[in-house]
């Protein structure tokens, strides 16, 4: 792995749309999977991820924004940058991702520049504003 670049959590239940998003994302950050809201919260216990992208509709289990939910109460991940990856457009479904502590949102389908900048964009914010660790 290299250590000069982001490490980022891909939080999403569908293995085929994390094989696309872990390839779209592999030139600009180390990528570690978790298929759903347990094994999210599990690997964020044993690891610190710059980034989360974070799938909404998880399926079975607790989905995504409970995860973020929960991670936004630990100190540890209080003010990393949480991007909601969702199907989910409408204007009333964004603000409840956002106010369940998501910092940032990009719809499916979206593309891998589409990705990439926004990704950059953010660990550029955090950066300048010192929040990264």
């Amino acid at each position: 792995m290299n250590e000069d670049k982001l490490k980022i959590l891909l939080v999403e239940d569908s293995l085929e749309n994390r094989e696309v998003i872990a390839m779209f994302i592999r030139g600009i950050a180390n990528v570690e999977c978790a298929s759903n809201g347990t094994e999210a919260l599990t690997k964020t216990e044993e690891n610190l991820f710059d980034i989360i992208l974070m799938d909404i509709n998880l399926g079975i289990g607790i989905n995504g924004m409970e995860v973020t939910k929960q991670l936004r109460q630990t100190e540890k991940y209080k003010s990393t940058p949480i991007i909601a990856v969702t199907a989910y457009v409408m204007l009333d479904d964004q603000k409840k991702i956002l106010d369940a502590g998501c910092s940032h949102y990009v719809s499916k389908p979206f593309s891998k520049k589409e990705l990439n900048e926004l990704i950059l964009n953010v660990a550029n914010d955090y950066r300048l504003s010192g929040k990264f660790q």
